[in-house]
């Protein structure tokens, strides 16, 4: 677990723009003394919806609660607390669904070690495969075989050992497997949702503005893993 940072006052404005989701997550954590990693919450919940899942508010505060282990959330030391989990939720998925290719992990930053960094991307991976096992359960062996290795690979990576030393070699890499995990992420997020109509209506422009490109013309098809 993330060493305990100041509580009073969390989450205030959990609706807004947030600094830093991770902090206001992590205080949430150890306010009501959880047994889990609050990153791997954040990674059930981003596998759930690239499984193309989206939770009532009920079901979202019950996978709370069950993550955090406990009986019920603290409301005597933070009364609107289901509000802004919610409120949390829900911003993550508008951000997401304004624009996928923003999307980030939910981890400390570089103001941690390197090694406590380590702990939370495992957490955070374990979680995306139970949330997006969840999700798509057997579809997930009728992927292509891209997908299959990224599949692969992001159970390789729950399983490193997170005790890293912080050497400029390590937070390179380090920043090159999150970024890795990010795009493979975004990948299987294309997978199973599909685009909304506005998109689609996007999209038919740009396939009649690119028939008019000559064919011989190299065009970039998107970010790849490698």
């Amino acid at each position: 677990m993330v060493d305990e940072v100041q509580a009073d006052g969390l989450g205030s404005n959990a609706d807004d723009e947030l600094e830093n989701d991770f902090e206001w997550l992590a205080n949430v954590y150890n306010v009501n003394s959880a047994i889990n990693h609050p990153s791997e919450l954040h990674g059930i919940m981003i596998g759930q919806l690239a499984g193309g899942s989206k939770l009532t508010k009920d079901e979202w505060l019950g996978l709370c609660i069950e993550h955090m282990g406990v009986e019920e959330l603290n409301v005597e030391r933070q009364p609107t607390l289901h509000d802004e989990l919610y409120a949390y939720y829900q911003n993550t998925i508008g951000k997401i669904d304004a624009d996928s290719s923003a999307f980030q992990l939910s981890l400390p930053d570089d103001s941690y070690v390197l090694s406590e960094r380590g702990e939370a991307l495992g957490a955070w991976v374990s979680g995306f495969l139970e949330g997006i096992a969840v999700s798509q359960g057997q579809a997930l062996g009728q992927v292509d075989d891209d997908l299959k290795e990224i599949l692969r690979d992001l159970v390789e990576i729950s399983q490193l050992d997170s005790r890293l030393d912080s050497t400029e070699t390590s937070e390179r890499e380090f920043f090159e497997v999150c970024e890795y995990l990010r795009i493979g992420v975004l990948n299987l997020y294309a997978e199973f949702n599909e685009p909304e109509m506005e998109d689609l209506e996007g999209t038919r422009e740009l396939g009649a503005t690119l028939g008019n490109v000559d064919d011989s013309e190299e065009r970039n098809d998107g970010p790849t893993l490698h």
